[in-house]
């Protein structure tokens, strides 16, 4: 794959090409994403996903001219990790590799699962013990190998070790290493930065995107990509917000010149973002700082009311990592670091039924006494909204 590797760190102006032949979604990007025969690539739909304007209630709440969702919850298996796992496991297939072998929270190996299953490739992974039971059993529906391992103290420095484990192991014995971060996957992870491509396209004015923030791979995705599509782009790229919950806040604290991981054990309950060590730390960082972003911080109750917000007033049904983005936005709304002006888009990551537990709390209500009656069950509804 010589010429194929581009540094987290390198930007080019290029055109992105346009649709080619049967080339849709991620494999449309042809100056973003590695260049591999397509005989070798895998594809299940992924990318060219949804730009959702939210309701006037949201758009309110949030203090802006204008607020949309790019609905990376409706890829193939639930989250934005499709776009990377299509292409790691079409390096894997161009390479001759076994397979890929990584670790992952859920989406991730979901993704990876999904995609492996539809190559014939070898999928190993190894999963927090802690999962959310869906994305466990999603996984395994689609054959791939999966150890669990204890998450232990669960801080930077043990992640480090389990990390860069997984990466040499996967070396020793013929695999794609897979790791959501640039910092062992920069190949793969440039599937991500279509997200960035697709924005550009379809939303140039964007003045700010929300992005929710694990090992930092996709604020660090989405600046490689603004800058490849910088053509489309007349006032330059939009602010990036990270954001995080306060259990297990890593940006902050790089962003002031500090440790990028965690010297406690993590302490937030959101799947997918509970990643102890911003791994693509130094992207990660410049993509805020490039882009005149900051970081935001949010609990798990705000990320809860988020995630209730987007399903009740938006019809949208996201899982709480899949809701941070919104979350962070409210409480900049709240500090009074949203304008008028702005034009927001928030990620949403991951789908609703990726955590039953979560599912559950959204969906529950008092409950109705019984009545035989329809027309009295609704007169007691009220008026409309």
């Amino acid at each position: 794959m010589s010429g194929t590797n581009v540094s987290c760190d390198e930007t080019r102006e290029v055109g992105v090409a346009a649709v080619t032949g049967s080339r849709r979604g991620v494999w449309r990007h042809l100056t973003v994403v590695p260049p591999l025969d397509p005989a070798h690539t895998v594809s299940l739909g992924e990318g060219d996903t949804p730009l959702v304007p939210l309701s006037a209630r949201t758009r309110q709440l949030a203090g802006v001219a204008s607020v949309a969702a790019k609905a990376e919850h409706r890829n193939p298996s639930g989250s934005f990790k499709d776009r990377i796992a299509a292409v790691a496991v079409s390096l894997a297939a161009a390479q001759g590799q076994r397979g890929c072998l990584g670790t992952s929270s859920g989406n991730g190996g979901a993704a990876l699962a999904a995609y492996s299953a539809a190559a014939g490739r070898l999928a190993v992974l190894a999963i927090r013990s802690d999962v959310v039971p869906a994305k466990l059993r999603e996984i395994r529906a689609h054959g791939a190998v999966a150890a669990l391992i204890d998450p232990g103290r669960d801080d930077g420095a043990a992640l480090d070790r389990k990390t860069s484990r997984v990466a040499a192991v996967a070396a020793d014995y013929g695999f794609l290493p897979f790791v959501t971060a640039f910092r062992f996957s920069p190949e793969a992870m440039r599937g991500a930065a279509t997200i960035a491509v697709e924005l550009a396209e379809s939303a140039p004015a964007t003045s700010v995107v929300y992005v929710p923030v694990g090992g930092g791979g996709l604020l660090t995705a989405l600046r490689l990509g603004y800058g490849l599509a910088g053509h489309l782009l007349p006032a330059g790229p939009p602010r990036l917000v990270g954001v995080q919950p306060t259990g297990c806040a890593t940006l902050a604290p790089a962003l002031a010149g500090g440790s990028p991981g965690l010297d406690r054990p993590l302490s937030t309950s959101v799947s997918g973002l509970q990643v102890p060590l911003l791994l693509d730390a130094a992207g990660a960082t410049a993509a805020v700082r490039e882009s005149g972003g900051h970081a935001v911080e949010v609990d798990d109750e705000e990320i809860a009311a988020a995630q209730r917000l987007l399903a009740r007033q938006d019809g949208l049904l996201v899982e709480p990592a899949g809701a941070t983005a919104l979350a962070g936005l409210l409480a900049d709304a709240r500090a009074g670091r949203t304008g008028p002006e702005d034009r927001a888009v928030v990620l949403l990551t991951g789908a609703g039924h990726k955590d039953a537990a979560a599912l559950d709390r959204l969906a529950a209500a008092p409950v109705e006494p019984d009545i035989p009656d329809l027309a009295e069950l609704v007169a007691r509804l009220g008026q409309p909204r």
